[in-house]
């Protein structure tokens, strides 16, 4: 190499160059001699690019994935990352002079801070694991690269090996041969998980876990790293994804703002919510919660999710007081519970009942939310709560404590202010006045039941010395006076014998009754057949009439038997759809009774009190 020294650029730090004087009048015959031969360089220089490129884009996956193997670590005998014939293997741990690294990935975790990460395009951009994103970036730079080549033809400034990013950043490391730089933003969790990423693309085996499938699932997305994705999302996460483990994806997908595995985390722990373990929900956010018992795949009930919620508030608040201890009041990692989400949490939608065990925790708590507190109406969390307090169990657990406080302490009633102590024993005096009102008609209920039964039974026996026909009993029905027997009083002949084609066959089959009081009235039970498909089907129905009306009422149904024989189905009798309530269990025995009448008469007489 010629420098001239009456030229502005000198360089006189090459050891190569060799310094010469000429005369002015050569001065300009020497400028148009160098700007020929640097604009030849970078034709050049340009045209082995281009064909390095070409090479690599006519390689095959199958070749791709024998280089990537032969550019993995090689481990000699004794340990270093050599073969046995002393090659060097590519590794982006290593210096990123010796290893030759051409490229630069800057990871942006979003505080403002990043780490740059010196490897290789061979394995991110054509190796057997590759980054279709890292791929598509270098294009880019490269076609760039080339319309500034293209652009600055007639300037005299030496060719940069770095295209599109200008000088070298602080990011690069002051013997770096990086000639592509890419940028990517990610999340902080999966920006801890790179090394782990980059090792996978290196050729490392994935040992996975419930920790690194999140973070690496979003990784594989985000890099567009197609066999990677196939490994975490159609592997190991459908066999990982349980109930036990849905909390921990759960949290940390939302974190990498997964939501398609979030919502399966959140959906498979609502369907078997109530045999969740609460303990796995503490680091679950409040909005997270609230997805969570919000869900239309809730399987819990109102009493049992009080209860979950109630230990899931509690570990959360003992979590805060740990974390406050070891950061010395601070605990940015867990987010405040606000009047927001403690109204949705507890809101009447979801549990319209809190369990006795659980109100006055409910009560106390909430004082710390005065905005859900001071809410009126019986669907308020005050209400429910003080309902709660008034069972029967709470107020006997209220009454020990006041009676004796040593032996039977409530920390949490001590704890309340005097303004909810007054609400929670009127709440209490209320529920106590309407337990003895129930109490009292219950029992009311059953001496008029007894009185009934009592009648019932002397008509049935009544009527049973005077009557000579054929009899049915009835047992085990909701309706203690429907139980006993009935009466025939329709013509019994035999059905199998009538006339083909009749369809109204009501005259020939049997009906029975039975005279009872029931509800302190005089009434009639009927047991009769009714064809529900011509002479074909027959069903049986136990109904009920005024002993002076027409009108019956059906009470019980009993399963459907083939012909009209007159057969009585003797169970799997069924309660009306439409009926009142009171009137379950349905018969579990009817039958016809076929012993001698004389028989029967003796029997009957010797029961009679």
């Amino acid at each position: 190499r010629v420098i001239i020294t009456n030229f502005d650029t000198v360089e006189p730090n090459r050891t190569n160059a060799t310094m010469i004087n000429i005369p002015p009048a050569a001065k300009e015959v020497a400028m148009e001699t160098t700007e020929e031969m640097r604009q030849a360089a970078k034709e050049a220089l340009a045209h082995g690019r281009e064909a390095f490129h070409s090479f690599y884009s006519q390689v095959s996956c199958t070749d791709l994935s024998a280089i990537q193997a032969d550019c993995n670590p090689l481990k000699g005998s004794n340990g270093s990352n050599r073969d046995m014939e002393g090659a060097v293997s590519l590794d982006w741990r290593a210096d990123p002079f010796l290893s030759m690294s051409d490229l630069t990935l800057v990871v942006f975790d979003g505080s403002g801070s990043s780490v740059p990460y010196h490897v290789h395009t061979l394995l991110l951009a054509y190796g057997g694991r590759k980054s279709g994103f890292v791929a598509e970036q270098i294009r880019a730079q490269q076609n760039k690269g080339k319309a500034g080549i293209k652009k600055n033809n007639n300037r005299s400034r030496s060719i940069e090996r770095q295209y599109s990013s200008g000088s070298k950043t602080s990011h690069e490391s002051s013997n770096s041969n990086a000639e592509y730089k890419v940028d990517i933003y990610v999340p902080a969790l999966a920006a801890r998980h790179i090394p782990l990423f980059l090792d996978y693309v290196y050729g490392s085996s994935l040992k996975l876990t419930t920790t690194t499938a999140p973070p690496l699932r979003y990784l594989s997305n985000r890099f567009d790293c197609r066999d990677l994705h196939k490994e975490v999302s159609s592997r190991f996460i459908p066999r990982d994804l349980e109930l036990n483990t849905a909390p921990q994806y759960c949290t940390m997908a939302d974190e990498l703002k997964d939501f398609e595995m979030r919502d399966k985390a959140i959906r498979i722990m609502a369907e078997r919510f109530d045999r969740m373990n609460v303990n796995l929900l503490k680091w679950m956010s409040p909005r997270l919660m609230r997805s969570l018992v919000q869900s239309d795949r809730l399987e819990c009930g109102s009493e049992n999710l009080s209860v979950k919620l109630a230990q899931y508030l509690r570990c959360r608040d003992d979590l805060l007081a740990k974390e406050n201890v070891a950061n010395a009041g601070g605990n940015k990692d867990i987010p405040p519970l606000t009047d927001e989400d403690f109204y949705w949490l507890t809101h009447c939608a979801h549990m319209p009942k809190i369990s006795p065990n659980e109100g006055l925790f409910y009560f106390k708590y909430g004082a710390q939310y005065p905005q859900v507190m001071n809410e009126v109406g019986s669907g308020s969390l005050k209400s429910r709560c003080l309902v709660a307090c008034s069972n029967g169990w709470a107020m006997d657990k209220l009454t020990n404590h006041l009676e004796n406080s040593d032996s039977n302490p409530m920390e949490l009633y001590e704890d309340l202010d005097l303004k909810m102590k007054v609400q929670l024993l009127e709440s209490s005096l209320v529920g106590a006045k309407k337990m003895m009102i129930q109490k009292e008609a219950e029992f009311g209920n059953r001496d008029e039941n007894n009185r009934d039964m009592k009648l019932s039974e002397e008509l049935m026996y009544k009527n049973n010395n005077k009557e000579n026909s054929s009899k049915v009993i009835v047992l085990g029905s909701g309706i203690a006076p429907a139980n006993g027997l009935y009466l025939g009083k329709g013509k019994n002949i035999n059905i199998a014998n009538s006339a083909p084609g009749r369809r109204d066959l009501s005259d020939n089959i049997a009906f029975y009754e039975k005279e009872a009081v029931w509800n302190q009235q005089r009434v009639i039970f009927v047991l009769y057949p009714a064809n529900t498909s011509g002479q074909y089907y027959t069903q049986y129905k136990l109904g009920v009439r005024q002993n002076n009306s027409a009108q019956t009422r059906v009470l019980y149904n009993s399963p459907t038997v083939m012909g009209t024989s007159g057969a009585i189905p003797d169970h799997a009798w069924e309660v009306e759809g439409d009926a009142i309530e009171g009137l379950h269990p349905p018969p579990q025995f009817v039958g016809r009774m076929e012993q001698p009448e004389s028989t029967w008469n003796k029997n009957m007489k010797r029961s009679v009190p």
